[in-house]
């Protein structure tokens, strides 16, 4: 066993501080705990994670040899594994007792695993330290623990850009809303292989982007929600070499199609669905239409 490692000043005994359960909640969605996935997850719903934290903080005080007067503040940061964003909330000082620890995490900038760390750091020098071997630097760590929690959903990786159409010629210059970019190599990446536009000369979309909370913007993000996985499904099942007992590997795009029609068909194969898309391609669409209960 490895010898822990040393901060370099004193740091708190972990009895000190007691970590409620965490959570990472959507805006419609009920508290998601660590080692459960988060579902139905797309970029256009962004995440608060809440992590109560009850501390000693007298004792805390004592074990980091910091006086009374030492200001100890706490804060939540989050990191994305495919993003590789990360963000935090507004740092708050420490109090005796209760704290809660909130931020809300922009479905932009996420996807992939995403790790939640609670940090308590020294915000400034303590004027009167009860030992040389306090902490002496501001935002020294005298305490962190994180948490993890896997994304799911059919916006779970691949990236999301906006941009103007007009500028890039993207769909021949037109105020189209968005255009869905896949190339179906299916043991391409799946992050390299998909990329979904926003069109930024609509106003809509300017709106959706802006304010995510206005009525019409949640309209929209449910219709290009269910316009995504249209077009994915649709894709996986022009896509011949895609077969249910076929392993693609983890990360690839044929791991993503599997998934995605999985979690809509767990009981039918690719065979049944490529021959329904082949003969009633409108039906499937309806079927998909009404699994993912568009404006409902």
């Amino acid at each position: 066993m490895s010898a822990p490692i040393s901060a370099g000043y004193l740091t708190p005994a972990e009895e000190r501080i007691q970590s409620g359960t965490v959570t990472v909640t959507s805006a419609q969605g009920t508290p998601v705990a660590e080692g459960q996935p988060v579902p139905d997850w797309d970029y256009f719903t962004d995440l608060t994670a809440t992590w109560p934290l009850h501390v000693d903080l007298p004792g805390v005080l004592q074990d980091c040899g910091l006086s009374s007067d030492a200001t100890v503040t706490c804060f939540v940061t989050w990191h994305s594994s495919s993003t590789n964003r990360r963000g935090n909330s507004p740092p708050a000082r420490l109090t005796d007792g209760g704290n809660q620890l909130i931020v809300v995490i922009p479905g932009t900038e996420i996807g992939g695993n995403l790790t939640v760390t609670a940090r308590m750091v020294l915000a400034a020098p303590d004027p009167a330290p009860t030992s040389p071997l306090a902490a002496t630097l501001p935002g020294a760590i005298l305490w962190q623990n994180r948490r993890r929690f896997t994304l799911e959903g059919s916006g779970s990786r691949f990236p999301v850009v906006a941009t103007s159409f007009a500028d890039s010629g993207l769909a021949e210059g037109r105020r189209s809303l968005w255009y869905l970019s896949c190339t179906p190599d299916l043991d391409g990446s799946d992050t390299g292989s998909i990329r979904l536009y926003l069109n930024t000369d609509h106003p809509a979309i300017t709106t959706m982007l802006n304010q995510p909370d206005a009525e019409t913007s949640r309209t929209l993000a449910d219709m290009l929600r269910h316009d995504v996985v249209r077009q994915l499904i649709q894709t996986a099942l022009r896509c011949e070499d895609l077969q249910d007992d076929h392993d693609h590997g983890e990360g690839t795009l044929g791991e993503l199609f599997i998934n995605l029609t999985r979690r809509y068909f767990p009981d039918r194969s690719l065979s049944d669905l490529r021959s329904q898309h082949r003969s009633d391609p409108g039906e499937l669409e309806a079927v998909i239409q009404g699994l993912d209960r568009v404006l409902a």
